[in-house]
């Protein structure tokens, strides 16, 4: 509703946020292709997605007097490739397992006034040990991040390593996160001519961040034991219709 209006909002001394009642609808295009192979040990994985909108709505900026002007239109077109590809590996059958995950968001932006072209590279790793009631994992990622209009939405980049048992109705987790470096960061940028932006948030202390999981399954009130018919699929009448005179 705010990108609708032409209610000027001030964000400060220098930028204003001004909606457009002039907005049009717009319709997204996409495709997905997806295929697996698999041999003996091995899993291999390519996913593929085409996106295309045109006449999105997205953000601008322009110069007004000595104010800079936050808005929204229909811009001419925005477009995403994203390609991935992972393997998985289980040597020791459903004990343990390895996946590792590599791939490319690819941008294009092209709006009324600007035209942006932006690549991001991206991983993922996986590995989980299951034996009985004890369940071990490791997790690691890159940042994945997002680009519309002129902005750029950075992902997290963490790792995460776990340890898990399971009882009949409870389990016991322990986790901790980051614990082999303190890099976190997620960054936002805005690629604007008028006011460019770049915001990194750094959270140090997450580093060797300690987690604590616990659940129980609880299970209360009357059961009622029920029966089932099975199906009888016979059918003893010849369905003949005769007529005696």
């Amino acid at each position: 509703m705010s990108e609708l209006s032409a209610v000027d909002q001030r964000i400060d001394s220098l930028q204003i946020v001004r909606g457009n009642p002039l907005l049009q609808p717009y319709t997204s295009y996409q495709v997905n292709l997806s295929g697996e192979a698999r041999k003996g040990i091995f899993t291999a994985n390519l996913w593929s997605s085409y996106e295309y909108r045109p006449k999105a709505i997205m953000d601008e900026k322009f110069v007004e007097g000595n104010r800079i002007i936050n808005t929204f239109d229909n811009q001419k077109s925005w477009q995403r490739l994203s390609v991935e590809t992972t393997l998985k590996v289980k040597p020791l059958k459903d004990l343990l397992q390895v996946s590792a995950t590599g791939g490319v968001n690819h941008y294009l932006s092209d709006g009324n006034t600007y035209n942006h072209e932006y690549t991001n590279w991206f991983y993922r790793g996986d590995l989980s040990f299951v034996y009985k009631k004890v369940m071990l994992a490791f997790q690691i990622q890159s940042n994945w991040n997002w680009f519309w209009g002129e902005n750029v939405y950075g992902g997290e980049n963490y790792h995460l390593l776990q340890a898990k048992y399971n009882m009949k109705n409870c389990s016991i987790g322990l986790g901790v996160f980051n614990p082999f470096s303190d890099n976190y960061k997620v960054v936002n940028e805005n690629w604007s001519q008028h006011a460019t932006i770049k915001k990194a948030n750094y959270i140090n202390e997450s580093s060797r961040l300690v987690m604590v999981q616990f659940s129980w399954n609880l299970s209360f009130g009357r059961k009622y034991a029920s029966a089932q018919k099975k199906l009888q699929n016979s059918d003893s009448d010849s369905g003949i219709v005769t007529n005696s005179k």
